[in-house]
């Protein structure tokens, strides 16, 4: 591949890495995946994976680290300045963590450290949805957490403190333990991960017979069905199967979502909500299901109808994110 104007993004997440080169235009020419090791999630191992993955990515295209332009790397959590991670609710063991350093260490050249949600919502804005005119919109990524982005008047709001964390806030009170040691946060209740710990409460409680058998019945293998077996991939599975308490837990986490949108919007009246992340992948359906949540829920006095629409940066939108911050960066010198 011919160098220059080449660019690398790194998105951390939940439960591994995906690292992708990326053109000047906003085009991801390769990527790559790998999940973390079981308990390997302190952040030298997360960054030790992160730069193995990428020098595999590069090693693919051809490329030396010295053909980027830059690198990006967008993470949950807190964002302090000079890219050190205050906290996630994904690690719970990560406490003012130097990322950005620790990554410019291992690497052996400078690397940009942002938030995740914000890489999201700058990828929207460059390629995708949001792309073209839109000024006023917000993004909640549906992944092992809800992040949450706001963009106002063509800008980036990163708030007072980088502290803004839209899954964080609280839709009900005194509600389900969050990561984040808050109660009742719409994470706890709209993310992949609380589909997944939520259906397999329901196992150990017995209510999941049905899935069980749904489940097992290609190979009537019962002994060998654990909680490790069921993810938001399963739930989504068995509720398009017809599951009754599936296709519950799929509308609970729709309806808390159309409550935080309203919300949202009465803050911040924005021109157009975007889904990204795994959740927002599982389809059409599951989006309108939250559309008709908003309506539900939002004023009928002024009516203020806003769009609520899927991310067209899609799987990539981390990767592609993170190299948008960095080119921001870059045209402040």
């Amino acid at each position: 591949m011919t160098a220059g104007m080449m660019f690398a993004g790194v998105d951390i997440g939940g439960t591994g890495v995906k690292v992708g080169v990326v053109t000047s235009e906003g085009a991801v020419v390769v990527r790559e995946q790998e999940n973390y090791h079981p308990d390997k999630h302190e952040p030298q191992d997360v960054v030790d994976l992160a730069v193995s993955v990428l020098l595999q990515v590069l090693t693919t295209t051809h490329l030396g680290l010295g053909d980027l332009e830059a690198v990006g790397v967008g993470c949950p959590g807190v964002l302090l300045p000079g890219g050190v991670i205050r906290a996630a609710a994904n690690f719970p063991s990560w406490l003012d963590v130097p990322l950005q350093q620790l990554f410019t260490d291992t690497l052996g050249r400078p690397v940009t450290v942002c938030n995740d949600a914000d890489a999201a919502i700058l990828a929207e804005q460059w390629v995708g949805t949001a792309k073209g005119g839109i000024q006023d919109f917000i993004m909640l990524t549906l992944g092992t957490g809800v992040g949450f982005g706001v963009v106002a008047n063509g800008q980036l709001v990163r708030g007072g403190s980088n502290a803004i964390e839209g899954g964080h806030m609280i839709v009900e009170r005194n509600g389900r333990q969050c990561g984040c040691t808050q109660r009742g946060c719409l994470e706890a209740y709209s993310s992949a991960g609380a589909l997944m710990s939520q259906a397999q409460e329901h196992l150990r409680a017995g209510v999941l017979l049905a899935v069980v058998a749904v489940y097992w019945s290609r190979d009537s293998s019962l002994a060998n069905y654990s909680e490790a077996d069921i993810n938001a991939e399963f739930v989504f599975k068995h509720a398009a199967e017809g599951d009754e308490l599936c296709k519950h837990l799929i509308e609970e986490a729709a309806d808390y979502l159309g409550f935080a949108c309203v919300t949202f919007c009465r803050m911040l009246d924005p021109q157009i909500i975007v889904l990204s992340g795994g959740i927002a992948e599982a389809g059409e359906t599951y989006i309108e299901q939250i559309r008709r949540a908003y309506e539900k829920h939002s004023w009928t006095k002024f009516p203020n109808p806003v769009r609520i629409e899927k991310a067209s940066a899609g799987y990539d939108s981390g990767i592609i994110g993170a190299v948008a911050v960095c080119r921001i960066q870059r045209k402040g010198q």
